[in-house]
């Protein structure tokens, strides 16, 4: 990862601050808000505890149980309506906090996607009977404005699709311009959707299993599959052709292996209701 924190310039009498597309670490960041947290550590403390606790809300959303039965259909389609706008506003707030490339960022979302989880989603806290799995959360491509920056290193960010070696993938000055690790890059693209296709659709954890170990299994499964998905995420906003190819292949290509009918043998549904250890994400 890229250590150097992001410099800033003036431009007619303002402050800009550079917008960074591979991950690095420190304070010197902006994060959702222009100007926010700045260079001050306690507002970047501040920062990670505000992705940390929106993380956690859209677990709680997404797992919650807050209806009541017996409820006015009408009163129910209209909550459920308001909860769904709700998580899905979080949702993209937390998508564009993790877009900031930003490290402690980054892992604050997947902690706190994680105890969320953990409290809210895996069995290790309810009943086992109580299985309500629901969608993880709505992840749409950021929209492209058709323009370019000039990125600190000299490489072009890139705005629009094009195709070509020259990238920068995840890493700072990675692939860069080798054919071989340009390769290299998209194998890995390829292997981690592959990876979350597979977390998303495995059933690793036999039934009748102490239910705070299966509770904090899941939670882990959880965590790994959500911080590979917002890297799949992160690598395709490169805008490289290529990454995007192998990013969809391999989402076909674990989905076809993991998710669908056509390499499982009919079986009856689990006593328990889970046909995977975690529940499905949406893309």
């Amino acid at each position: 990862m890229d250590v150097m924190p992001p410099s800033s310039s003036s431009a007619n009498g303002t402050n800009e601050m550079m917008m960074h597309m591979t991950f690095f670490w420190g304070k010197n960041a902006e994060i959702l808000f222009s100007g926010w947290p700045g260079t001050n550590s306690g507002m970047y403390a501040l920062a990670l505890m505000f992705v940390f606790v929106l993380s956690l809300l859209v677990e709680w959303l997404s797992h919650g149980n807050l209806i009541k039965d017996g409820s006015s259909q009408v009163a129910v389609g209209l909550v459920q309506t308001l909860i769904h706008a709700i998580r899905v506003g979080l949702a993209y707030m937390l998508m564009l906090a993790v877009m900031s490339f930003n490290g402690g960022v980054f892992v604050a979302a997947v902690a706190g996607h994680a105890l969320g989880f953990f409290l809210f989603g895996s069995r290790a806290l309810k009943k086992a009977r109580e299985n309500h799995w629901r969608e993880l959360m709505d992840v749409m491509p950021p929209s492209a404005n058709g323009t370019t920056m000039l990125h600190p290193r000299k490489m072009m960010m890139h705005m629009t699709f094009f195709w070509g070696k020259n990238a920068e993938i995840l890493f700072s000055g990675w692939p860069g311009t080798s054919s071989g690790m340009y390769a290299v890059a998209l194998i890995f693209v390829f292997v981690l959707s592959l990876l979350v296709e597979w977390l998303s659709h495995g059933n690793l954890i036999k039934d009748g299993s102490n239910r705070v170990a299966v509770g904090l299994v899941q939670t882990l499964i959880h965590a790994i599959r959500v911080g590979l998905a917002y890297m799949v995420m992160l690598a395709v906003m490169s805008f490289n052709g290529g990454v995007f190819v192998m990013a969809v292949a391999g989402h076909a290509l674990g989905f076809f292996l993991f998710g669908s009918r056509a390499l499982k043998k009919a079986a009856p549904t689990p006593s328990n209701g889970k046909t995977s250890d975690v529940p499905p994400m949406s893309c």
